[in-house]
């Protein structure tokens, strides 16, 4: 006789439907703008972190087994160690590894594969501690809010994709620990957390809230006997010390405290939230232990007191690049930003929050607790820089779903159905962002400098091996900063300024790159180009110059050589220490006769010298004939000395026997002025070495 089969609930069964139907739409949402990142010959990574990651996954890759963090290439001449976190870099080089011979194809699919993996983990998890109700309604947000499916679309590589699940997990995990008190559950909680700074480097953002919950719950518990909550937070906080220490020990720099990296900040951070937090904790539940834990809080923060300061000024924009960038963006300022990134959280958000705060008080329910203020603090976070709205998503789902769910459990039939009704109709704005996106001929925001960035590495000669971290550039390029990391992987010569910030030496070169591309003179634009070893620039759309904002675009060196191209105009005389040598294919939008990025050359400038006249207008003429078949009339001029000699400055040769510029002479310099004049033949020897050359008759 055959054994009988056991079939499935109902309800076990609808839940894997709707279960699997939502991670459907979580893939369709992620891969929506495939016809985008996919355009054919080219991949178009989301700009321009996930270009960096590329570069950074094979400079791992070269030092394996080791982490080497120190790139040469960024902030050139003086290079920078990266703080970007080693195992989401890891990460990176593994899906390089899978296709060497297409990195960036390759690297678009980083982050939806983790988002998705995440995705299941998670659910399964919640399901198992909080039910299949509240495991459908975090799965329905993280598939399908925007915050969260822009951290891991198609074509991001970056490390943002892990916060959202790493807030949710962590919470999740301290709400087990504290409703069961298991001191177990506690330091695996604090490994988890432990790891998160290697994961992404606003994973240190999590410690605020989940330590405050802490003296919540005990609070909450404070009749229970058995095992403490302030048990449970010393736990946490040896987990969470520990792992960062061998993380610290491992890939970052222990002798350091800067709050930005990974440094001796990281564990002491924890270790003091966690003993302050566990000695309230255990206060409330009347341990004598408290006074110690709190004693011990005390010289783990003092010495952090000074980078918890430079920390504040930064959340509050307080470097220029963070007052930039749209990811710096405070919500409170820009509610219509907010929407878009939240959708329908902003209002079920609020109802959720107060649902589990009523909940907890009246059931006494400590797991609820983390949830909460991990919410409240990340929110906080958010509506200062829109970049915490991807960790704040985790939280948020979290408290959504298990507010709701006791709300409408507890509610009548026919007031379920129709709140259910609402909350659908509610997402259903949602689902049009799993829709394929329609292609955009010109997407992508950097696309159109890529063929200069390829003229670049292939006509320009190479300052050291670009993949070889122990050998420094003998130069580097300048160009306005969001270019640094495409600088670096498509055309493979060093950067000055780049998208990195609020570290010192990111701070430093940005400022030496704006100082030459704000410069109102030609000379002092070059002496400072000089000082950072920059041989080119990289001249692309600028909207400002960076960290300048007091100083009028239009006035400065880089609108002169983008728009005139170095030529004479109004008070700018012709260049005689920046010479054109790229043009680039892409022409701009409103005025296609122009193009779209050009690229200069530093040089001294030969120095042509004759005799005229005394104090005649001496002008030198060549015509120059460009990439693109465009005409340049270049005219120095110069006004001779009271004996007749004069001295003229000039950035171009004549040669035309070069593959290091397409912006090329028609012939010789024709020199005019009153008793003199003639011609002049200037090698590029003669330019890149600031050699005289004579005037001929």
């Amino acid at each position: 006789m055959l054994p009988p089969r056991h079939f499935s609930s109902r309800r076990t069964l609808a839940f894997w439907f709707v279960g699997f139907s939502l991670l459907a739409l979580a893939v369709c949402a992620r891969l929506a703008d495939a016809r985008n990142v996919f355009t054919g010959e080219h991949v178009e990574l989301v700009a321009t972190d996930s270009h960096y990651y590329v570069r950074f996954a094979h400079l791992q890759q070269a030092a394996f087994p080791r982490f080497a963090p120190f790139d040469p290439y960024i902030n050139a001449p003086v290079g920078a160690s990266i703080i970007w976190p080693p195992l989401h870099t890891g990460l990176v080089a593994l899906f390089l590894r899978l296709a060497p011979e297409a990195p960036e194809r390759a690297a678009a699919w980083v982050d939806p594969v983790l988002s998705l993996c995440g995705l299941v983990l998670l659910s399964l998890l919640v399901r198992r501690w909080r039910g299949e109700a509240v495991a459908l309604g975090v799965l329905a947000l993280l598939a399908l809010v925007p915050a969260a499916v822009e951290a891991g679309a198609l074509g991001n590589a970056d490390h943002h994709v892990h916060e959202p699940f790493l807030a949710a997990l962590c919470a999740l995990l301290l709400g087990q620990a504290l409703k069961t008190r298991g001191v177990m559950l506690g330091a695996v909680t604090g490994a988890v957390l432990g790891l998160a700074p290697l994961l992404t480097t606003s994973g240190f953002v999590l410690l605020p809230g989940l330590a405050a919950s802490l003296p919540v719950a005990a609070w909450l518990q404070r009749e229970r006997v058995g095992a403490g909550v302030g048990r449970v937070g010393l736990a946490l906080g040896v987990g969470t010390a520990g792992v960062l220490a061998l993380g610290v020990v491992l890939f970052g720099e222990p002798r350091s405290l800067a709050y930005h990296g990974l440094t001796a900040f990281a564990p002491l951070l924890a270790l003091g939230l966690w003993c302050g937090a566990s000695g309230l904790a255990l206060l409330l539940e009347r341990h004598r232990g408290g006074w110690l834990s709190l004693g011990l809080a005390v010289p783990c923060v003092v010495p952090l007191l000074p980078e918890l300061s430079r920390a504040w000024q930064h959340l509050r924009r307080g470097d220029p690049l963070l007052a930039l960038v749209m990811e710096s963006t405070p919500l409170w300022k820009d509610p219509e930003f907010a929407g878009q990134l939240l959708g329908p959280v902003l209002v079920l958000l609020p109802v959720g929050l107060v649902a589990v705060s009523a909940r907890a008080w009246k059931e006494r329910d400590a797991s609820a607790a983390p949830l909460v203020l991990g919410a409240l603090s990340l929110g906080a976070a958010a509506l200062l820089q829109a970049r915490f709205s991807q960790p704040l998503m985790g939280c948020a789902a979290l408290c959504v779903a298990v507010g709701w769910e006791g709300l409408l459990r507890g509610a009548a039939p026919r007031v379920r159905s129709v709140s259910a009704v609402a909350l659908g109709l509610a997402g259903l704005p949602l689902l049009a962002g799993a829709l394929p996106h329609p292609r955009q001929p010109d997407a992508s925001p950097i696309g159109r400098v890529r063929s200069t960035m390829e003229w670049m590495r292939e006509h320009t000669p190479e300052p050291s091996p670009p993949w070889d971290a122990s050998v420094r550039p003998g130069w580097s390029v300048i160009a306005p900063y969001d270019m640094g990391h495409l600088l670096v992987l498509w055309a493979e010569r060093p950067a000055v300024a780049t998208p990195f910030s609020q570290v010192p030496v990111h701070q430093e070169a940005n400022a030496r790159a704006s100082a030459v591309l704000g410069a109102t003179s030609e000379e002092e634009a070059y002496v400072l180009a000089r000082a950072s070893s920059a041989r080119y620039l990289l001249l692309t759309p600028m909207d400002g110059v960076l960290g300048r904002p007091e100083v009028k675009l239009s006035d400065t060196l880089a609108f002169w050589l983008r728009e005139h191209a170095g030529l004479a105009t109004g008070a700018w005389a012709a260049s005689a220490r920046f010479r054109l040598v790229h043009d680039s294919v892409e022409s701009r939008r409103q005025h296609p006769e122009l193009p779209h990025a050009r690229v200069f050359e530093v040089v001294p400038g030969a120095e042509l010298r004759g005799r005229c006249s005394p104090g005649a207008l001496v002008t030198a003429s060549l015509e120059l004939e460009t990439g693109r078949g465009a005409t340049l009339r270049y005219e120095p001029r110069a006004t001779a000395g009271a004996e007749g000699g004069f001295s003229l400055r000039v950035a171009y040769p004549t040669v035309r026997d070069t593959r290091e510029s397409d912006v090329l002479a028609r012939g010789a310099y024709r020199v005019q002025c009153e008793g003199g004049g003639g011609t002049a033949q200037v090698s590029e020897r003669a330019v890149r070495e600031g050699q005289a050359v004579d005037v001929g008759a």
